[in-house]
């Protein structure tokens, strides 16, 4: 419902998940995960909370079942589709690459 006494109300703070998969080296993986520190809180030295509270945690492919891994792989190269690489049946020639 919308009009002009709701118009005025702030919405209020929710709880949000958001998911990064990639495929990437040690050496990149730690550059990324500093790099969304400093966007999410690009002051590290101020006192007390950040304004927007915030937790960030990674996992290691290699911990998760096949199926998942997989899963996270497809949703990659869905992402990252190459249309270079594409034979017209929606397989690529060779070993998968990120594009």
């Amino acid at each position: 419902m919308s009009g002009p006494a709701r118009d005025n109300v702030p919405e209020e703070p929710r709880l949000w998940q958001v998911k990064i998969a990639m495929v990437a080296t040690p050496a990149e993986h730690e550059e990324l995960m500093d790099r969304l520190s400093n966007v999410l809180c690009s002051d590290p030295d101020h006192e007390g909370p950040c304004a927007i509270p915030w937790a960030m945690h990674s996992v290691n492919g290699d911990s998760l079942s096949r199926r998942k891994r997989n899963a996270l792989l497809t949703e990659i190269k869905e992402t990252n589709w190459n249309p270079e690489e594409d034979d017209g049946t929606g397989k690529t020639g060779g070993r998968w690459r990120p594009a």
